[in-house]
C-alpha cells in the first residue's frame, strides 16, 4: 500500500509502522535473536526520533499551563495588592499577567481601575481601549473609555455613554455623567 503526505491520516499511519517496527525489534531484542547491524541503527534512530518527537509534543503544552497557572497567580496578587491599597504593586502584578495572557480582560480590568484611581488619563485611554477591543459590549472597559475621554474628547464620551445608556436605561453612573457632560 503506498502512502502520500496528502493523505489526512499519513501521520498515524507513519506512527503505526513506525510502532510496528520498533515493537517487532524489541520483540527480538529480548529473545536474544541475532539482528544485523543496520536494523540495530535504524532502531536507534528511529527511537530517538519517536521519544524527541513525543517529547516535542508535550513541552508546549506544559508550558501554556505554567503560563495558566502563573496568569492566575498574578491576578489573585493583583487583587489582593488593591485591596491593601498597594497601588504600585497591584499595577505590576496586572502587567505582569497582563503579560502571560493577552486575551484576558481581567488583568486589562484591574489596570484600567488603578489608572482610572490614580487619574491617569492617557494610560486608562490605551487600556480601555484593548478591553473593549477584545470585548466591545464590556460595561466596565466602555466606563472606563467614556471617563478617559472625558478628559480630552467630551464628544466621544458622551457618544459611549449614550450607548451604554440604551442598554442600561436606568443606571445611575451613566446618567450622572452624562448630566456632568451636559453642565460644561
Amino acid at each position: 500500500m503506498l502512502i502520500s503526505p496528502l493523505q489526512p491520516n499519513f501521520f498515524v499511519i507513519i506512527q503505526k509502522k513506525v510502532n510496528l517496527f520498533l515493537t517487532t525489534l524489541t520483540y527480538n531484542l529480548k529473545k536474544g535473536k541475532k539482528m544485523k547491524i543496520r536494523y540495530i541503527l535504524i532502531y536507534t534512530i528511529l527511537t530517538i526520533t519517536y521519544v524527541n518527537a513525543y517529547d516535542l509534543n508535550k513541552k508546549p503544552q506544559i508550558i501554556e499551563y505554567k503560563k495558566e497557572k502563573n496568569y492566575k497567580k498574578l491576578i489573585n496578587l493583583a487583587n489582593k495588592y488593591a485591596l491593601e491599597k498597594q497601588i504600585d504593586k497591584s499595577l505590576n502584578a496586572a502587567k505582569e499577567a497582563y503579560e502571560c495572557n493577552k486575551k484576558s480582560k481581567e488583568a486589562l480590568l484591574i489596570m484600567a481601575r488603578i489608572y482610572n484611581f490614580k487619574k491617569d488619563y492617557e494610560n486608562l485611554l490605551d487600556t480601555a481601549k484593548k478591553i473593549v477591543k477584545l470585548s466591545p459590549k464590556n460595561y466596565l472597559g466602555n466606563i472606563y473609555l467614556a471617563n478617559a475621554y472625558m478628559q480630552k474628547d467630551k464628544s466621544k464620551a458622551k457618544e459611549i455613554l449614550l450607548g451604554l445608556l440604551k442598554k442600561h436605561p436606568e443606571d445611575k453612573q451613566i446618567l450622572d455623567k452624562l448630566k456632568v457632560l451636559n453642565e460644561v
